[in-house]
């Protein structure tokens, strides 16, 4: 195929060497951003048809307009009475376990909650707690949320940023919060307001997710973390791990440290 684009350009004479190069590098570009990124949406609303679902989905729509996406769309309105109970993971049925593995490897996240009691549901937190605490670093996460009334919007910074930052996710800078009076009784969003704050999300988030650098390999360098995950995870079940952690992304930190640091050579002393 390369061959085949460079002899096609060495064909144009007129063409002058250097603009035939650049003409072969903008065809990889455009490749690789035509590549779909692996979406996980998740959804942490209990009753169908549900607001936060709705919510969930235009954010998707948005996304998929402005990029070439993959969607793997978890809803609780679906799963939630398979999750209670379980103290381990593999006590979960395969469903949901598929549903950890697919969040374990996504490019990156769009996640969703309504507001109960002044935080997350709590199906919705017992889900995430299956959820491999190392296989998330770096990994983009938009955070959005549906309540009552405006005084519930800093759930975004109090409750779902700190849980994403456990994981050392890149939680995006703008998140979405929306209201009762944003949807129709058909759970249909007819506010300009929001639909202009999905925008700006989505907007913000575009050039950190083209950008990612492992994207569409990550579902091979998590498998393994998922694998082990589903064996030995469970509630309250102490887990070793290094004080910092690679990514799918950055797999050396040595080689992103020795960029900052100069590592001096270390002395023993007798």
């Amino acid at each position: 195929m390369i061959l085949q684009i460079v002899l096609e350009l060495r064909l144009i004479k007129a063409i002058p060497l250097h603009i035939q190069f650049g003409l072969l590098i903008m065809s990889f570009h455009k490749k690789d951003q035509l590549q779909p990124l692996n979406i996980v949406a998740v959804s942490g609303g209990l009753n169908h048809p549900s607001k936060t679902e709705a919510l969930v989905q235009a954010i998707l729509d948005e996304l998929g307009e402005a990029t070439p996406i993959n969607v793997h769309f978890i809803k609780f309105s679906e799963i939630g009475h398979l999750l209670g109970g379980a103290i381990y993971r593999n006590q979960l049925p395969q469903r949901v376990q598929d549903d950890l593995a697919a969040v374990e490897a996504a490019d990156a996240l769009i996640v969703g909650t309504p507001v109960y009691r002044a935080s997350f549901t709590g199906l919705f937190k017992h889900f995430f707690d299956f959820v491999e605490q190392t296989a998330l670093v770096d990994v983009p996460v938009l955070l959005a949320a549906s309540g009552g009334s405006d005084r519930h919007a800093l759930v975004l910074e109090h409750q779902l940023r700190p849980l994403f930052s456990f994981f050392q996710a890149q939680t995006l800078p703008i998140g979405v919060y929306a209201t009762d009076r944003d949807f129709t009784p058909e759970y249909t969003i007819h506010s300009e307001f929001l639909r202009d704050r999905i925008t700006l999300a989505v907007a913000r988030a575009l050039p950190i997710l083209e950008w990612a650098p492992a994207k569409g390999q990550r579902a091979d360098v998590i498998k393994e973390k998922s694998q082990h995950a589903t064996q030995s995870l469970g509630i309250n079940k102490q887990i070793e791990q290094e004080e910092v952690l690679p990514s799918a992304a950055v797999p050396s930190l040595d080689a992103a440290e020795a960029r900052i640091h100069h590592k001096k050579p270390k002395t023993h002393v007798a």
